[in-house]
C-alpha cells in the first residue's frame, strides 16, 4: 500500500471521527456566511472534508461533487458526483459560478495545480471558497503530538494561499480564522482551553487552527465600457521663414 493510500485512509477515518465533528461545528458558521454571499446557481464542490449538509442546504439548481476514488457518495442525495482528480477536473472552462474547496490543498501533492484547475472551470466574476488548516496553531502542533486528533496532510499558512490566489488573478473578498484551541473530545480540556476560543479572534488573530478564504475571479475586460477611441495627434507644420540674401541686406542699408 502506498503512502498516499495510507494517508487517504487515515483522512477518511478522521473525517467521520468525533474530532472532526467538533472541528466542523466551529468551522460551519464561517463557511456558511461565505457561501451565502458568494454562492451561484452552478456549484462545484471538490472533495468532502466539510460538514455534510453545509452546501446542500442552499437548494442549488446544480451541484456537482468531484470526489476522489476513495470518497463515496450516497445515491439520490440531491446532487451529482463524479470521480476526479482535483488537479485535473473533467469539466469545460468557465463551467461553474462557484467552486468550493474544503480542505483540499493540504490533501493533494499539487496544490498549485488544484487552484489553477479551479480558476479554469470558474466563470469570470465567479467565486472560489476554500478552507484549510493552519500550521501555526495548536492544531498544527497536534500533528506531531496527537496525530489522530487532526486531519493528516501538509498544512499551508493563510498568507501563502492568498499569495497563490492573487498570482492566478483572484481578488480576495473575505477571510476568517477560527478554532484557536486544540481539537479535543474531552469536555474538561475544552473548558480549559475555552479562553483561547473567546480571546483568540481579538488577541491572537493569526494563530487560528482553521481558515476560510473567499475570492473572486477577476475579469480583465470588465472595466472597459463601450469602444475605446484613440485620438491621433496631428503634427503642426511651422511655416519656414525665408532667409535674407546678401542683396536684400545691401538694399536695406541703401
Amino acid at each position: 500500500m502506498s503512502a498516499t493510500s495510507e494517508q487517504e485512509i487515515e483522512g477518511q477515518k478522521w473525517h467521520v471521527s468525533e474530532y472532526a465533528s467538533r472541528y466542523f461545528d466551529i468551522e460551519r458558521p464561517f463557511l456558511d456566511a461565505a457561501l451565502r454571499s458568494s454562492v451561484g446557481p452552478t456549484v462545484l464542490q471538490v472533495g468532502q472534508y466539510l460538514s455534510a449538509s453545509v452546501v446542500e442546504d442552499f437548494d442549488l439548481p446544480l451541484l456537482i461533487k468531484a470526489l476522489s476514488s476513495g470518497q463515496g457518495s450516497e445515491p439520490d442525495a440531491g446532487f451529482s458526483s463524479v470521480a476526479a482528480d482535483p488537479a485535473f477536473l473533467p469539466f469545460e472552462p468557465e463551467a461553474f459560478s462557484t467552486v468550493v474547496l474544503p480542505h483540499v490543498l493540504e490533501r493533494h501533492k499539487l496544490p498549485h495545480q488544484v487552484l489553477r484547475e479551479a480558476h479554469r472551470v470558474l466563470m469570470p466574476e465567479g467565486h472560489i471558497v476554500l478552507t484549510g488548516f493552519s500550521p501555526n496553531s495548536f492544531i498544527g502542533l497536534q500533528r506531531w503530538l496527537r496525530p489522530s486528533a487532526v486531519c493528516p496532510g501538509k498544512y499551508y499558512s493563510i498568507g501563502r494561499v492568498i499569495d497563490w490566489l492573487q498570482l492566478l488573478g483572484f481578488e480576495v473578498v473575505s477571510r476568517s480564522m477560527f478554532h484557536y484551541a486544540p481539537i479535543s473530545r474531552s469536555k474538561r480540556l475544552r473548558k480549559t482551553f475555552g479562553f483561547f476560543e473567546s480571546a483568540g479572534d481579538r488577541w491572537l488573530p493569526m494563530v487560528g487552527g482553521g481558515y476560510m478564504i473567499s475570492a473572486k475571479k477577476r475579469d480583465p475586460g470588465s472595466t472597459l465600457v463601450g469602444r475605446v477611441k484613440l485620438k491621433k495627434s496631428k503634427r503642426k507644420l511651422v511655416a519656414a521663414t525665408a532667409a535674407k540674401t546678401h542683396t536684400s541686406r545691401t538694399k536695406a542699408h541703401d
